[in-house]
Formats: C-alpha cells, structure tokens, sequence
C-alpha cells in the first residue's frame, strides 16, 4: 500500500514540474537582445579564444536572446530534453558563425555555446517561436536592425581604449533607435570597466524593440573604457589559442 502510495506521490510530482515548464514557456512577456563587443570579451581576465570556423564580424555580435517575465525575471531551462539540433538550423550556419560567435576558450566552431544558448533561453521561447531555427533567425535579424558599432562611431565614440560617458552612449543609441538601450559593463585585467554588451528589450512577438518595462540593474560606473575589437599584449588584451 506504501508502495502505490509512493508511486501515486511520484507521478503527482512529475505532472507538477511538467505543468511547471510548461507555464513557463508560455509566460514571455518581453524579450532582451544582448550584443556583445569582442574587446571587451579579450580584456578580461580570462582572455578569449576566437571560433575555429574563421574571423567574426568586426562589430557588436549576438549574445543572446533572453526571454523575460513580466517582473524581469529572465526564463531558463524550460525543457531540457530539448537539444539543438543544427540540420534544423542549416540555412542559418554561415551567418550565425559571423555573427553569433562564440569567444571562449578553447576555441570551438561555436556549436557548444549556441547548444547553451538554445537550451537555457530558447527552450522558454515556444510559445512565441516554432523552434529552433525561428528562435536563431530572430536572434540575427534584431541584429541587423541596429549596427550599434557604426551608431557610436558616427557620433566619435570608438573602440580605441579611450574612456566614454554611458550617459552619452545611452543617449546616442536611444536618439537612433528611438528605445532606451541597457548598458552592461565588466571590469577589464586592470580593474577597469569597460563596456561590456548593450541590451534591448524586444516585444512578445520576438521582432520589434521597445522600451523595457523593467531595466536591468545597472553595471556600468558613469566613465567606461571602449577596448578596440582585437587588441595586443600592450594593451592588455591576450588572445589565447
């Protein structure tokens, strides 16, 4: 009787969590579209190791497409049965490995980090996604809406080492895009932060930036360092093979 009992408590606990990741896939509210900057990827501590499959774009590159709850909260892991699968993601290839590369090491031809990418944050984009190739083709498309790099070049702020306000970057995003990106920041070798990646929240439909209803906590200190894309051993960027 113990036995059917513990059985009954069993499968109880499993519909739960499934009913759980279920509800968690369908509750997107908003997206976050990160893009990255290589630079400052190399300046840190633990340096960086470029893709085995060629050189990437020279400009801000996909991080990550997050979905988010209404509160923020970024949604992870919602099915983790579900694996990339690249013949899914074939047309995608060529593109993805320019401009969603992967910088750490070891060197790899990024496959492992869009496996995480897609596992953690896709997997919660179902609702909104008819899978995998949909999630990554949105992920590329938003980044061909805004060339952040040639937006921050145009108004002087360039990847040269030297120290930007975050108001003034903040600002002259949010003139050329029309939304209020999100700054983020990490500290360099030295103990120096540097711009790190630039956020935008993206509607429910996955397409189209928007102004987010809820911020990210703040990273960036008012003056920044912009490392330029790939840097050399006098400037305290390693890239490791």
């Amino acid at each position: 009787m113990a036995s059917a009992s513990s059985f009954q408590l069993m499968i109880l606990v499993i519909q739960c969590l499934a009913a759980l990741s279920v509800s968690h896939a369908t509750s997107v509210h908003f997206f976050l579209h990160a893009q990255v900057w290589a630079g400052s990827f190399c300046a840190s501590e633990k340096g960086c190791c470029f893709p085995n499959t060629g050189m990437v774009s020279q400009e801000f590159t996909v991080h990550g497409l997050f979905p988010c709850s209404s509160s923020g909260t970024r949604l992870m892991n919602c099915d983790r049965g579900n694996s990339l699968d690249l013949s899914q993601i074939t047309g995608l290839l060529h593109t993805m490995q320019r401009k969603w590369p992967s910088y750490s090491c070891p060197s790899s031809d990024s496959t492992p980090f869009w496996a995480h990418e897609w596992s953690k944050h896709g997997t919660c984009s179902l609702s909104v996604f008819d899978g995998q190739y949909d999630y990554f083709k949105a992920g590329l498309d938003l980044k061909d809406k805004v060339n952040i790099l040639q937006i921050l070049k145009q108004e002087g702020i360039n990847p040269d080492g030297q120290y930007y306000s975050s108001e003034r970057i903040t600002r002259v995003l949010q003139i050329a895009t029309g939304v209020t990106p999100a700054l983020d920041c990490t500290v360099d070798k030295f103990g120096k932060y540097q711009l790190y990646q630039v956020m935008f929240c993206v509607d429910k439909s996955g397409s189209e930036f928007m102004d987010c209803p809820v911020y990210p906590e703040p990273t960036c200190p008012s003056i920044i360092r912009f490392p330029p894309f790939r840097g050399s051993a006098a400037e305290g960027i390693y890239l490791r093979s």
